[in-house]
């Protein structure tokens, strides 16, 4: 009869095809797991310490200089250290000056922050604290600074433009 199969049992191919197809099994199975391990935890809640950026603290920028900052409800409040100056001494002795600034709400803040330099320049940057996903702190910022012009005809040089990424220590 043409329409029933017939199955033979050999004993060498049944061996290894179940051998096989258990291998194969057990392979997917952990490769399944494997996989929705990382899903889960890609998706999962992260704890509080992950989700939530707070400005307070010391940072550490790219160039070395330093931010002391305390939130207080939105007012931010500081210390900068700046680790360059656009001329030498245009920061003061100490390169240090005071911050004052805001700081958005949300587990991911906005911020912006200025200081006046000894000299007359001022400083501002904005950005964001966002959290790494090692748990780190990092805070984005633009910013600009603007040197005191002796006449409008040097005005064209007084204001210089750029980036920090500040890392939390």
């Amino acid at each position: 009869d043409g329409s029933r199969l017939k199955c033979e049992k050999s004993p060498i191919v049944s061996q290894n095809s179940i051998k096989m197809g258990l291998f194969i099994c057990t392979l997917l199975f952990l490769i399944s797991i494997t996989f929705q391990t990382v899903s889960t935890n890609e998706s999962s809640t992260p704890t509080e310490k992950e989700t939530s950026c707070n400005i307070t603290g010391m940072w550490r920028n790219e160039l070395g200089s330093r931010l002391y900052v305390k939130a207080n409800g939105s007012k931010v409040s500081g210390v900068y250290h700046t680790a360059v100056e656009s001329m030498s001494n245009a920061a003061g002795e100490n390169r240090i000056a005071r911050v004052t600034g805001f700081v958005g709400e949300g587990a991911q803040p906005t911020v912006s922050f200025s200081v006046l330099w000894k000299k007359g320049s001022c400083s501002a940057w904005v950005g964001q604290c966002f959290v790494l996903h090692d748990g780190g702190e990092v805070l984005k910022t633009f910013w600009m600074l603007r040197s005191v012009s002796d006449s409008l005809a040097e005005d064209w040089g007084s204001t210089r433009l750029g980036e920090d990424v500040f890392f939390k220590t």
